[in-house]
């Protein structure tokens, strides 16, 4: 008798433990956990997800924890992203390093309430196996009046100690993040956006691949899985980096591509026009903030007065499609509050600012070397739109520093210290002639955004103590408010 109880103890032990035993066994189908995207943040939201295989899936979401709402996700192939030609390292040219087999899910959540919390969770399913990912929340946009944060970030390039700032800003409570452009340094280079088996990593780099730092949920820090990212492409959301560096390649229109982002973050980009004069801008109403992002950016591939000087493929003149729709855009807006994103610095304390933004032309005394005639299109073509429409603020990025200027009512914000930065002490002021109202690059930070009934009141928080030791965690050493 007592040798069948043990037998049936053993049994029901055997049964308990099944369920476990499948989990660990159950294969992962999946490169990422899910991101969200959105153009109409308060009635609906994109969820996105990477696989290795082409899988189906679905995303249960609802009200509660208890979800009890189902829709099937479309997929798509992302097309461009390369594993290194050998685990030492990647060819320089792409096309001699084999393709990466990279598959989409996009999930599309309509019909939302307006400031709501929404419950979700992914499920993959490759044939017989099936993965079941963990549960997540996010925030819809509020009707106009209602309170919402938000956090500034740029320039993450897998630098160092990104992936602890990103760690500190996750811990900051926020309902979205914008993205002033650089996400990586090669998009084609799959390693640099998440764990590729085989695939090269700079050893230093290993864990601070894009989606590894952008997706970190320990310690209550939410990033990716729990708000829309609003991005804006940089110089280096470019494919093939080479234009940066061959005069003859980056000439030739055909050699510039922005495919590997477009389409990673395509709810953004319906359009999908990947090559040169393709649409790369949008806007989207967050409660009582209209968000405008553009694809502002240039190429410092040789000294910018050596023919055919710095090279910008997207065009900014007065008369310019993208320079068209945004007067149209920021006239249009009625919401109390205007906030623009761009990757390229309005102002900046760097040689580069004395470089035009413009089409360069050979000087006709001198033809190897470049002139601007046409001037600065930020200065003389964005600025007064800005002021025009009263856009209280404009992001960057770029230099990866931290400079916030103030110009006839318009805050400009370089907040992209979240690794290195590129800013010397002897470095001259802007062409302009206006200096930041604060500069603060002895440590790592970011910013982050209050919009209540009191108004726009931001801060700039200190996320590191660097050797010198100044200040501390969680200082707020910059802030600036608009009243309602």
């Amino acid at each position: 008798m007592k040798k069948l109880l043990c037998i049936a103890l053993l049994l029901v032990l055997v049964l308990l433990a099944l369920p476990a035993l499948a989990q660990q066994a159950a294969p992962v189908l999946t490169y990422t956990e899910p991101y969200l995207l959105t153009l109409n943040p308060q009635s609906e939201m994109s969820v996105l997800w990477l696989t290795k295989e082409p899988c189906e899936g679905f995303v249960e979401y609802g009200p509660t924890p208890a979800l009890g709402n189902r829709i099937e996700a479309q997929r798509h192939q992302i097309k461009g992203l390369r594993t290194s030609a050998t685990p030492e390292g990647y060819d320089p040219d792409p096309a001699k390093n084999p393709e990466a087999q990279v598959y989409q899910l996009i999930a599309k959540i309509e019909g939302l309430d307006s400031g709501a919390t929404v419950y979700y969770r992914v499920t993959t399913k490759n044939g017989a196996d099936t993965q079941v990912g963990k549960r997540y929340f996010f925030n819809t946009a509020p009707q106009a009046g209602g309170s919402f944060d938000f956090a500034l970030l740029s320039d993450m390039q897998m630098k160092v100690k990104t992936k602890e700032t990103m760690h500190f800003l996750g811990q900051q409570e926020k309902d979205f993040i914008l993205f002033a452009g650089d996400l990586s340094n090669t998009p084609w280079k799959v390693g640099e956006w998440f764990n590729y088996e085989g695939a090269y990593q700079v050893p230093a780099e290993a864990d601070r691949s894009f989606f590894e730092c952008f997706q970190q949920d320990g310690d209550n820090s939410r990033l990716m899985q729990y708000m829309p990212v609003f991005f804006c492409p940089g110089n280096h959301e470019v494919d093939d980096q080479r234009v940066m560096t061959d005069k003859t390649m980056a000439a030739d229109d055909a050699n510039w591509s922005w495919s590997v982002y477009m389409q990673l973050f395509r709810p953004l980009y319906p359009e999908q026009e990947h090559g040169v004069n393709g649409k790369r801008w949008y806007s989207v109403n967050y409660g009582d903030l209209h968000i405008t992002s553009l694809n502002v950016h240039r190429w410092q591939s040789w000294d910018g007065f050596d023919y055919p000087g710095w090279i910008t493929k997207d065009d900014i003149s007065p008369d310019s499609p993208q320079v068209q729709w945004l007067n149209q855009d920021l006239s249009s807006a009625t919401q109390k509050y205007k906030w623009v994103v761009m990757h390229w610095h309005m102002l900046n304390r760097g040689d580069d600012a004395w470089f035009p933004v413009s089409k360069a032309v050979a000087d006709p005394k001198n033809p190897e070397k470049a002139i601007y005639p046409e001037g600065d299109y930020c200065w003389d073509v964005l600025r007064p739109l800005y002021e025009q429409h009263q856009v209280n603020a404009v992001n960057f990025g770029h230099s990866h520093v931290y400079e916030r200027y103030l110009i006839n009512g318009v805050n400009y914000i370089e907040a992209a210290s979240i690794g290195n930065n590129y800013r010397a002490t002897n470095d001259p002021y802007h062409p302009s002639g206006h200096m930041p109202v604060m500069e603060e690059n002895a440590f790592r930070s970011v910013m982050v955004v209050r919009v209540d009934e009191n108004g726009m009141n931001a801060r700039g928080i200190q996320a590191s103590v660097e050797a010198n030791g100044v200040g501390y965690i969680g200082r707020v050493f910059d802030t600036f408010s608009i009243a309602k």
